[in-house]
């Protein structure tokens, strides 16, 4: 797998992608509309680990996954390949 990603400091947005220091990636979807419309979705297992009802800081992000922030990512300017 091959990943190009700019780094961001927090989410700012919904689509935003986040990778640990165990090399896991992580988004952040929204589902307007519900009373938790933010979701944190595993990239690898494509399930929900945590819904919100405002975008999640950085600290809440380490508590729901369990390790530490690589690297949080805006979806526009990022792509992931797989080979």
């Amino acid at each position: 797998m091959k990943v190009t990603i700019n780094r961001k400091r927090s989410v700012q947005e919904a689509g935003d992608i986040i990778s640990t220091k165990k090399e896991k990636l992580y988004a952040i979807i929204e589902d307007d509309g519900e009373k938790y419309p933010y979701h944190l979705v595993c990239l690898e297992k494509f399930v929900i680990i945590q819904s919100y009802d405002t975008l999640p800081s950085n600290k809440e992000l380490e508590e729901d996954i369990g390790e530490k922030l690589e690297g949080i990512y805006q979806h526009h300017d990022s792509h992931i390949t797989l080979n």
